[in-house]
């Protein structure tokens, strides 16, 4: 093979490989805590506005930092920029990287705060993502803990993860962390292999374990 056709053979895969949308998935969310896009392999996203459920395609062009955004249906815009910050932009709208089901597949996250401790152990089923959960509340005046286990279903829309009925919003997201917020309250959680177990304080005995009298 001749230096210049070897070159070129080298090059193609290279470029083919840069151009694309495989280094751009995720699901972003907007502030309006409503708004979302999904953006999925093979250039597929799904937006969801309000009561609206679009589909579309997009390609990511990495070297422009710009998504461009293709749709039979109406989109509020058809680019996407991407910020420095990894956030998309578009007119007065940001959008932030929020949770998605691929990230909570077959992990289990656990946080802590104040006396409670909290953990959700993901599972995909046909019936969409199986949950346990896991709550352990401290009590110092007698040194014991109450240890509780649910099962639901999570689903995610905007920026809540419902569990079942209890919904919790969604904020601070990365790979190996999310914060849950209800009410005035929230919780950082961080992403363990599934199956990781909860380690209970020192000292402290469950209440179960303590003779009735």
């Amino acid at each position: 093979m001749k230096p210049l056709a070897l070159l070129l053979a080298l090059l193609i895969p290279l470029l083919l490989t840069a151009c694309g949308n495989d280094d751009f998935q995720g699901r972003y969310v907007a502030t309006d805590g409503i708004t979302s896009y999904e953006f999925l392999p093979e250039g597929k996203l799904i937006i969801l506005d309000g009561d609206k459920v679009i589909s579309a395609r997009y390609d990511y062009d990495s070297s422009e930092q710009i998504i461009e955004l293709e749709s039979e249906q109406e989109l509020r815009s058809d680019t996407l920029t991407v910020t420095e910050d990894g956030k998309l932009s578009f007119d007065d709208t940001t959008l932030t990287k929020g949770v998605d089901y691929p990230m909570l597949e077959d992990s289990t996250w656990i946080g802590h705060q104040g006396q409670n401790t909290f953990a959700l152990t993901f599972t995909k089923t046909e019936e969409g993502m199986e949950t346990f959960s896991e709550l352990v509340t401290y009590y110092d005046d007698d040194m014991t803990y109450v240890y509780e286990t649910d099962d639901s279903i999570t689903r995610l829309t905007g920026d809540k993860l419902l569990l079942d009925r209890t919904q919790y919003r969604v904020s601070d997201v990365t790979e190996d962390s999310l914060t849950l917020s209800i009410g005035s309250n929230s919780m950082q959680l961080k992403k363990y292999p599934k199956g990781t177990e909860i380690e209970f304080r020192e000292g402290y005995q469950s209440e179960d374990d303590i003779p009735k009298n």
